[in-house]
């Protein structure tokens, strides 16, 4: 009976051992146990920033994988290291996370044209034997879980498209906003949500919004077509000069 009870007893403290905590996340200083959750009801881009902190001992060189679980239409989920957002999911640069020591360059930029949620789960792995060490989940959610009030049919269909892409010097914007929208634009962000190309548009015709794309610096940006003030549809587009 003796040994039963030993053998339970280690047993229950293998399992504990497993769940040990070697890396601590925190969001705007609080904890993440398991799952963060970020409200997308208003906005169509956001940026949050997640610090991790090695609680062990010894150091530790890491990669960071970022696993797309489930993905809204018309949005996209990056990473983004010391403000450079990778297309990539998983970091080329490893990272040495001192103990005790936070690193706070890394932040989640979340592009969406809709309320529809997006999960998307970071893994810390081991750099030399890509084991994962930690993770954390983050939720993007319409906190009001109100259904939009039901549109009328519109005289045109929305539609937003550009061309060529990717695009070199000169970029064409094809857009339709049905009439039952007003005060309607198109914007062009970078990578970090700044505005670099905008105009008015009118609603119930269609029409295109031609720009040069000559000062602009090779990557990719995203643009959006708004109306009533709310972000209606947003598409990427790749410069390359």
């Amino acid at each position: 009976m003796k040994k039963l009870y030993i053998l339970f007893a280690l047993a229950i403290g293998f399992a504990f051992g497993l769940k040990a905590q070697t890396i601590e996340f925190t969001n705007e200083g609080t904890v993440i146990d398991d799952t963060v959750k970020f409200d997308i009801s208003t906005g169509d881009f956001r940026t949050d920033f997640v610090h991790f902190k090695n609680i062990t001992t010894e150091s530790k060189t890491v990669i960071v994988q970022l696993h797309r679980m489930q993905l809204a239409a018309d949005a996209d989920l990056l990473m983004c290291f010391n403000g450079n957002c990778l297309l990539d999911t998983i970091s080329t640069t490893p990272l040495v996370l001192e103990p005790n020591v936070e690193y706070d360059q890394f932040d989640l930029q979340y592009i969406y044209a809709n309320k529809q949620t997006t999960i998307g789960k970071i893994n810390i792995l081991d750099a030399s034997t890509m084991q994962v060490l930690q993770s954390f989940v983050a939720k993007y959610y319409d906190s009001t879980l109100v259904s939009l009030p039901k549109q009328v049919k519109p005289h045109f269909a929305l539609s937003l498209d550009v061309y060529p892409n990717p695009v070199s010097n000169n970029a064409t914007i094809n857009y339709a906003l049905p009439s039952n929208y007003s005060n309607g634009q198109i914007v062009v962000r970078n990578m970090i949500g700044s505005t670099v190309k905008s105009t008015e548009i009118k609603s119930g015709v269609s029409g295109k919004y031609q720009f040069s794309t000559m000062e602009l610096a090779n990557g990719v940006y995203f643009y959006s077509i708004i109306g009533n003030g709310k972000t209606i549809s947003t598409k990427k587009m790749v410069v390359k000069h």
